[in-house]
């Protein structure tokens, strides 16, 4: 287990995409973090208890695709460039290949998007001091924030992991990627319409949404009973691409 494990760590360190990636996201983080909501935030939002809460939720939103990315490169490199077979010879087990993929990736998203948690908040406080803004005394909940935003970041990575499990190809993976939380799922509220709330992304993009109190409380889901939406989503997902990746490889 442990040579599959290093196997997996090393074709995930080793290409240039886990670095261009985390290159592009600190790049946006500059633009958004830093620029937008710090030197030139605006006097409303400082004046909000939530302000930096809702900048980590909304950063760790607009990034978490790019971690999901390397998650699906990590899996559809081995079809696209034929190193499938060679993982599985080398491994007694299919399904510890496929368990390893998984774990690496759950490393990788946490540690990822623990780190851009940091930046964003980071980045926008040094903003807001060069900016000579100052801001209401801040909510700040660290515990569930962490929670929720470690949660987020590393269900959009495996999910990303398991579309290019099922799919096995690069291009159709990534598409799906981009095209499934949005114009999908979009599409198919005009047909669910209270129910899209338990959709997979849009569930998931519920464990870091701040939740009205009005009467739209009814049509939206807590962080946590969210979170567990879209585990069933997750384990149900998984288990059908357990059975796939060990029949299919099978020879």
């Amino acid at each position: 287990m442990f040579a599959t494990l290093k196997a997996e760590f090393r074709k995930l360190l080793t290409v240039r995409s886990t670095y261009a990636i985390i290159l592009f996201m600190l790049a946006l983080e500059g633009i958004f973090a830093f620029w937008a909501n710090g030197y030139k935030v605006s006097a409303p939002q400082l004046a909000q208890h939530d302000f930096l809460m809702r900048n980590i939720f909304d950063g760790v939103s607009a990034l978490a695709t790019f971690p999901a990315i390397v998650a699906v490169l990590l899996m559809s490199h081995e079809y696209r460039y034929n190193t499938i077979m060679h993982s599985l010879t080398l491994s007694p087990s299919r399904l510890r290949v496929l368990f390893s993929k998984v774990l690496v990736v759950s490393v990788y998203a946490v540690i990822i998007t623990a780190a851009f948690a940091a930046i964003t908040l980071g980045l926008t406080e040094l903003g807001l001091h060069l900016g000579h803004h100052h801001m209401v005394a801040q909510t700040l909940p660290f515990h569930r924030l962490v929670l929720q935003v470690l949660f987020y970041g590393w269900g959009m990575a495996l999910a990303g992991l398991l579309i290019a499990s099922l799919l096995r190809n690069q291009i159709a993976s990534v598409v799906s990627l981009l095209v499934l939380p949005g114009i999908i799922e979009q599409l198919l509220s005009l047909l669910l319409k209270s129910k899209t709330i338990y959709l997979p992304f849009t569930a998931l993009g519920q464990v870091i949404e701040n939740h009205p109190t009005s009467s739209d409380i009814h049509h939206v889901l807590t962080p946590i009973h969210a979170a567990e939406v879209f585990l069933v989503w997750l384990v149900v997902g998984w288990i059908i691409s357990a059975i796939l990746f060990v029949r299919r490889d099978a020879n």
